[in-house]
């Protein structure tokens, strides 16, 4: 088993692989030119080139490029180094530093004139071209000379044939949390755990009109299965999106603003290389590495449940759509978030840190390229539109105690779990569900095929600290069941008409 601090390092050695990839499926070999692109991916930055050496080797662009890129979207993005904007199918790039001085980055012929969209994090730029392929350029912290790209994308070890975009996807970004530039993130406990010896990429996706995310990581199974809720329980409808660092930034038509720090290693799903814990771990010591954590229970674990979505305050002010988060320093609080807008008839951006308590505005004098929203003064981040899930269970265990769960979504945790017992008297419990590490492709959303979840049971804390003065079937339920533990592991698979917790030998049916 690999050490934790090269969760995506052993790509390092992988890269000197000789590799036959097959063009991502399912698509059609008459629909473009064979692309299969053999490139480094993944691995960690080391001795990066601070020169612009090769950049004069691009041509001049001939195509009108604005002299400065001021939003991380799919059109234009940038990272801390260098810009780069879509044009007619073709890439474009300058310097992030420098106005103007955009030249054509020559692109390999299965590549040229089918690029739609463009998005960089980090030292990696993630490409997608007209068939919704992914398409991934590494090294970008370093010079143009160290630049390649690769059709690879998904199990094992980002040397899969590849992967595209879901369907139905309304926006698109490219996430890299990585040591070189990030070093740490933090917990809900307040404890900064290193991103270890590589990086955590993922193509976030917003689709299903805009009440789910989906992300693609390209160590993950070549499927779309795994999911980010939505704020608001997942009843909130986004139009905008943006992610930097594994911290996603969304907005709805009514100017409603969350941020939320989550990817598949923060989730609590990489059980493999990471300790995590739902117990307590403030004040516990920080590990000075990844595999200390791991190993050494002495120190802190991450924290679980992952965080959670944290509602940004309201812009004073008109915006658009158009919104974006980018990197500013070390650590996963170092971000900034941008939104287009006006303000005493000028156009530009409002601007905030992330943890910052009010915006400010920026003028920049171009022309407005999202759409205005409402942003109204009331809260409306629940849309009335989007329905509950409709996958509630229900069943009986052997002593006649009812159990349900109501409403259950894949990307939504914490759930609530309620028992009725004979004698009348109730329970709820809290069960917790994380996406557990899989390599085999599972279909997206709730199906008949079983999905695995990395389940928990949480008795309340006042539940469990007036344990003697609970009705009596509500006690021994708890004493023996869950040996009136404050935590119960028990793995959780699903399918559209069961509900199965394995560990309490429990087997709930849909409802209907």
């Amino acid at each position: 088993m690999p050490e934790p601090s090269v969760r995506h390092g052993m790509l390092a050695a992988a890269a000197g692989l000789v590799l036959t990839v097959a063009a991502p499926q399912p698509i059609a070999a008459a629909e473009a030119p064979a692309c299969t692109l053999i490139g480094t991916v993944g691995t960690p930055e080391s001795g990066a080139d601070e020169t612009t050496a090769g950049l004069d080797a691009f041509p001049a662009a001939a195509t009108p490029l604005p002299d400065q890129v001021f939003f991380r979207t799919t059109a234009e993005t940038f990272n801390r180094r260098w810009t780069f904007a879509v044009r007619e199918g073709a890439i474009f790039v300058k310097e992030a530093a420098v106005r103007g001085g955009w030249r054509a980055l020559p692109l390999p012929e299965c590549m040229a004139g089918r690029i739609t969209g463009v998005s960089a994090d980090d030292d990696e730029l993630m490409a997608v071209d007209a068939d919704g392929r992914f398409l991934t350029m590494d090294h970008i912290l370093s010079a143009p000379k160290d630049w390649n790209w690769s059709s690879r994308y998904g199990t094992p070890l980002w040397t899969g044939p590849g992967n595209t975009l879901p369907p139905g996807t309304l926006a698109w970004t490219w996430s890299v949390l990585s040591p070189d530039e990030d070093h740490v993130w933090r917990d809900t406990a307040g404890n900064d755990h290193s991103v270890g010896g590589a990086k955590v990429s993922h193509v976030y996706a917003l689709t299903d009109d805009g009440h789910r995310i989906h992300y693609v990581d390209p160590w993950l199974p070549q499927d779309h299965s795994y999911e980010m809720s939505t704020p608001a329980q997942g009843r909130f409808r986004a139009v905008g999106l943006s992610t930097s660092g594994s911290t996603t930034l969304v907005v709805n038509r009514f100017g409603d603003l969350y941020t939320r720090l989550y990817d598949f290693d923060i989730s609590g799903a990489d059980k493999v290389f990471f300790r995590y814990s739902y117990e307590d771990q403030r004040g516990r010591p920080q590990a000075p590495d990844t595999l200390t954590e791991r190993i050494d229970d002495h120190y802190a674990a991450i924290q679980l449940p992952a965080p959670e979505w944290t509602r940004q305050p309201k812009i004073p002010g008109q915006i658009t759509d158009r919104v974006s988060v980018h990197k500013t320093g070390i650590g996963s609080d170092a971000r900034e978030l941008r939104v287009e807008g006006v303000e005493s008839g000028r156009t530009g951006y409002w601007v905030k840190e992330l943890t910052a308590d009010h915006w400010d505005f920026v003028p920049t004098d171009q022309p407005l390229v999202g759409h205005l929203l409402e942003n109204t003064a009331a809260d409306h981040s629940v849309d009335d539109t989007v329905g509950a899930s409709p996958y509630t269970y229900a069943g009986r265990t052997s002593s006649g105690v009812t159990v349900r769960v109501d409403s259950f979504d894949l990307a939504v945790s914490p759930t609530p779990l309620r028992l009725e017992f004979a004698d009348g008297s109730r329970l709820d419990l809290i069960l917790h569900t994380v996406d557990g590490l899989r390599q085999t492709v599972q279909q997206s959303g709730i199906t008949d095929q079983p999905r695995g979840f990395d389940g928990t049971l949480e008795i309340p804390a006042d539940i469990l600290a007036s344990l003697p003065d609970q009705p009596a079937q509500v006690r021994e339920f708890l004493q023996t069941t869950l040996a009136a533990r404050h935590f119960t592991d028990t793995p959780v698979r699903v399918t559209a008409n069961e509900f199965i917790l394995d560990n309490l030998g429990l087997t709930l049916s849909r409802a209907r």
